[in-house]
């Protein structure tokens, strides 16, 4: 049997077809080789819908002027709506960074309710943002805080101090380790912006790597490379499943009338969670 796959190149279209059609991403500049850290970086700056309980630091407080737009906020992660309209106006940028994010593992939400003035798939900016550490089943919201006080180290300090359970994945090992140097907050802020990853030391001693898996080279999320070179060989992986299954695949074809003496072009497809292959000019598909 001829068979002719390429599952690489049908993940990435479908990656592209997201990224362009869900999350409104222009992508003519994006190089294809790329293409897959981008998808999980951008993935990575959007939060997956689904209930989260709420969970307040003890210090918590919402300005009155804001009440309503945090209660409505609220109510949508705990019914598991899209937050994405309350995230940076940045997660359409494919490129985009958050060094809160990426450092700490820690998303700011808008409290607008009515909708942006220039693009309606977002809320109404706001000076103060919600500040939380989303989790699969829970919502830690550590505080609210002005709008560009990404690099406040009271911020990760009040993270751990109310969920310590939560920091415990970034933890350096060893009780003698120090920091020869000691970062200010505007020191911190500087060396995000170059991309420069940071350990952070709290102030019961603990040392943290980021939080939220750190920079890679060219300034993207350094999981998300990670990320995707698992999936890529994964799909790989896939690849060669079906070639190992060709006889089987050959007789299921022959039973629509495939010959067996032209070459049939495999793709894989993707679909609410789950892959199939099929096979041009033929109905016929396997999961895989």
């Amino acid at each position: 049997m001829l068979l002719k796959t390429d599952f690489e190149a049908d993940w990435i279209v479908e990656m592209r077809r997201i990224m362009e059609e869900h999350w409104a991403m222009e992508l003519a500049s994006a190089k294809t080789e790329e293409l897959a850290a981008l998808f999980f970086h951008a993935r990575t700056r959007r939060v997956e819908p689904r209930p989260r309980a709420v969970h307040l630091a003890n210090a918590f407080a919402c300005p009155l002027e804001h009440e309503a737009g945090w209660a409505e906020l609220k109510v949508k992660i705990e019914t598991g709506e899209d937050l994405s309209p309350h995230l940076s106006l940045k997660i359409e940028d494919f490129k985009g960074k958050d060094g809160l994010l990426l450092d700490w593992g820690i998303y700011h939400f808008h409290l607008g309710q009515a909708q942006h003035a220039n693009n309606k798939s977002f809320v109404e900016r706001t000076g103060p943002v919600v500040f939380g550490f989303p989790t699969d089943d829970a919502f830690h919201a550590v505080g609210i805080y002005q709008h560009g006080a990404w690099s406040d180290s009271s911020v990760i300090e009040t993270l751990h101090a109310n969920w310590p359970h939560l920091t415990q994945a970034a933890k350096m090992q060893g009780s003698s380790m120090s920091l020869s140097q000691r970062y200010t907050d505007e020191d911190r802020k500087m060396l995000r912006a170059a991309g420069i990853n940071l350990i952070t030391p709290l102030s019961d001693g603990l040392l943290l790597f980021p939080l939220g898996g750190g920079y890679s080279g060219n300034g993207i999320s350094a999981q998300a490379v990670t990320d995707a070179e698992l999936e890529r060989q994964r799909i790989h992986g896939l690849q060669d499943l079906i070639h190992d299954r060709a006889s089987e695949v050959a007789r299921a074809l022959k039973a629509e009338g495939y010959t067996g003496n032209t070459e049939v072009v495999g793709r894989l497809n993707f679909g609410n969670g789950v892959q199939w292959v099929s096979f041009d000019g033929f109905r016929v598909c396997f999961a895989v």
